[in-house]
């Protein structure tokens, strides 16, 4: 019987504990999607704000107005604006370079030549990267735009060596120097292209913005012709 009694205890102390941890775990849930909610809208505000002002202009009292916020709950969240403007870059990084991860992916030829819609050789796996950008206009074009971001330079990085190695297969008659100065001309031709893409509303869609940058790399320089 007293075993039973015991077990009976245990069981109950068991409920309760397990009741309870539902109700922290809860609690926490909850607390933690307040949380989230409370980072994207100043994240948001950050980046409306960096539309009409540079990032060393932008102060925590009309960035925490803007997002409706408290300055204590800011700096619960955040060191400072750089901080705020820091997590936002990583967090695009993040989602571009699942992008870039599939494109240069061992079983995909990150340099495959295509035909698109008009008969025109292009580059097909550039549209992903293309429509990130479109799906993320405010976001990328802050980052792009703000010489406190890095965000060019990281993913640009990423796509480095398999471009380079694929290249190396295409064109043996080219020193790797040649083709690293070739792949910085590139990158930074695409990224005013880009720009100016951005610029003008992303009036082009994904699709027709892969078919000018692969007349940009195919046409004019030449590097992926038949010939090679």
């Amino acid at each position: 019987m007293t075993n039973n009694k015991d077990d009976l205890q245990y069981n109950a102390k068991n409920g309760d504990d397990s009741l309870s941890n539902d109700n922290l775990s809860t609690q926490k849930s909850k607390g933690d999607r307040r949380s989230r909610r409370t980072a994207m809208s100043l994240q948001r505000s950050l980046v409306d704000l960096l539309l009409e002002k540079s990032l060393a202009d932008i102060t925590i009292q009309e960035l925490t107005d803007r997002a409706n916020v408290s300055r204590t709950t800011f700096y619960l969240h955040y060191q400072n604006i750089g901080d705020l403007f820091q997590s936002i870059e990583d967090e695009v990084v993040v989602q571009y370079e699942d992008i870039i991860n599939r494109i240069v992916s061992d079983e995909f030829d990150i340099l495959y030549v295509g035909t698109d819609k008009k008969g025109q050789k292009w580059l097909p796996t550039l549209i992903e990267a293309f429509q990130f950008f479109y799906d993320n206009p405010k976001f990328c074009s802050v980052l792009l735009r703000n010489p406190e971001s890095h965000f060019f330079q990281r993913t640009v990085e990423r796509g480095h060596d398999a471009v380079l190695e694929r290249m190396e297969e295409l064109r043996p008659d080219l020193t790797r120097v040649e083709l690293e100065y070739f792949y910085i001309f590139v990158v930074n031709g695409i990224r005013g292209i880009v720009q100016e893409w951005m610029l003008h509303g992303y009036k082009e869609t994904p699709n027709e913005i892969t078919s000018i940058v692969s007349q940009f790399v195919l046409n004019h320089l030449d590097i992926l012709s038949d010939d090679h």
